[in-house]
């Protein structure tokens, strides 16, 4: 909102829009609005003169007190002048529009003459909008950055004063009591283990922020990922006479990088291990979460975290820890890079926490959709196998390909729940293609059927080795494969 020259104006006019309007009159009270200006609006010029403040009792309430004060100052001048000012207005069926004004009073035959010139300018208005949120976005993370390197340089440095006196004196003191070397051992120990894990945890945030981490989502019974880390936890558990259970059955499928989930489960356990003091218990619970996403919850009966702490957490710039209830160290960057690989995978991370009572992790991941690929080049039998699948696996979707390479394109971009695939095909045997897809599908999660008349013996011990789940006879009408399949899928 400054005083501007006509030149200006004009210029600023070409590069904002062609959309504009031209209302004039010997005060604000007889512009006349043109009906192309009141189809936008969606008022009519009699409904736009009946407002208190004309048009300007369209714009947005936290700008129109601004704007008015702005308007009525320059109208009661009566010198010649002029005001560019931009707002939003929401016209009568709800729509918001951006509208660039100029409002100028000039003398002509000693007659102040006021005018005013209005550009839609919502398009223009839209991409400014997300520039600037853009530009926001980079400064928070820029800020970040640079309290984060405030942080880590301290963090990084604190330990090695102490790393390299006990160092020294372990060197230059042969004759120390074993007990009192037993002690300098285990602190040297501890504190490089601690080191270790904040550079590893470093390395990973920054190669998730610049995208040069590999993320290859894949077809994951999310219960296996817990069921793995619970076990890799086993020794911290026993000595911390802690219980972990798990409540969710087999079969809640997610589309994930399985060692960036492990990485999250790992360290949520691991946290409330570490918080939850000997004889309690951690429950971690497995459920859909709406429709198309799989929540995970892992509770404890720890310490719980003081409420001035809590908005801390995840947040790297802000690098929170505490000791662990048996004395345990830690990072501080665990969280912030759970959040980092949750959110990457379009899931959202959240928790409950309180003192002296215990905290609740929850974190969700996109549910897997169940898709069955049957090679199968013949329409009839496209049909038929389709309508067995949608009479007995409602929850699951068909795709068909017509030969191995076709099938193989498929299994590249998206491994399905199960694969349904002729032995004798051209160009590219069963084999051939199982073997492919088990390169990628490495910890054998596809179910498989193959069809064939006559498998040889050691075809058949070739396919067992790729874990090939059932072997069925071609021949047999394809309603047979209910029975194969529902001991494959329920």
């Amino acid at each position: 909102m400054n005083n501007i020259t006509p030149a200006e104006s004009l210029t600023e006019i070409k590069q904002t829009t062609e959309d504009f309007f031209l209302l004039e009159g010997n005060s604000k009270d007889n512009f006349v609005y043109p009906e192309s200006f009141s189809d936008i609006v969606g008022f009519s010029n009699d409904e736009l003169k009946e407002l208190p403040h004309k048009h300007y009792s369209l714009i947005n309430e936290t700008q129109q007190s601004e704007i008015l004060k702005i308007v009525e100052k320059l109208l009661e001048s009566n010198v010649t002048s002029q005001e560019k000012f931009d707002y939003e207005i929401t016209s009568k069926d709800g729509r918001n529009y951006w509208f660039r004004e100029y409002l100028s009073i000039s003398e002509s035959d000693s007659e102040l003459k006021y005018s005013c010139l209005l550009f839609n300018i919502s398009e223009f208005k839209k991409h400014e909008l997300k520039l600037n949120e853009i530009i926001d976005k980079k400064t928070k993370l820029n800020d970040s950055k640079d309290k984060l390197i405030s942080i880590i340089s301290h963090d990084l440095r604190a330990p090695f004063s102490s790393l390299l006196g006990f160092s020294e004196i372990l060197i230059n003191e042969p004759n120390l009591p074993e007990e009192e070397k037993t002690e300098y051992l285990q602190y040297i120990y501890d504190a490089s283990k601690i080191q270790l894990q904040m550079v590893n945890h470093l390395l990973d945030w920054t190669r998730l922020q610049t995208g040069t981490m590999k993320c290859d989502p894949q077809r994951l019974d999310i219960r296996d990922v817990i069921d793995n880390c619970v076990s890799v936890l086993t020794g911290s558990v026993i000595r911390k006479n802690i219980e972990i259970k798990v409540k969710g059955d087999h079969g809640f499928f997610v589309t994930a990088d399985e060692r960036l989930i492990t990485q999250v489960v790992t360290n949520l356990l691991s946290n409330a291990v570490k918080f939850t003091p000997s004889g309690k218990k951690i429950t971690v619970t497995i459920d859909l979460f709406k429709d198309n996403m799989v929540e995970v919850v892992v509770t404890d009966e720890g310490i719980g975290i003081d409420e001035k702490y809590q908005n801390k957490l995840f947040k790297i710039e802000s690098k929170f820890s505490k000791s662990g209830t048996a004395g345990e160290k830690g990072s501080g960057l665990g969280l912030t890079l759970v959040k980092e690989i949750v959110e990457k995978h379009n899931g959202n991370i959240w928790f409950y926490s309180e003192l002296n009572k215990g905290s609740e992790f929850h974190f969700t991941l996109p549910k897997a959709e169940n898709n069955i690929l049957i090679l199968e080049e013949h329409e009839e039998l496209q049909k038929i196998y389709s309508q067995i699948v949608e009479d007995n696996f409602s929850s699951y979707k068909v795709t068909f390909c017509k030969n191995g390479f076709e099938a193989l394109n498929s299994l590249m971009e998206n491994v399905p729940s199960v694969l349904i695939t002729y032995h004798n095909m051209p160009l590219m045997n069963g084999v051939q293609l199982i073997s492919s897809l088990r390169k990628k599908d490495i910890h054998n999660k596809v179910s498989v059927v193959v069809l064939g008349d006559e498998i040889e013996e050691k075809e058949k011990l070739n396919y067992l080795e790729l874990s090939v789940d059932t072997f069925f006879n071609a021949d047999l009408p394809p309603e047979e494969l209910v029975t194969s399949l529902k001991s494959i899928l329920v």
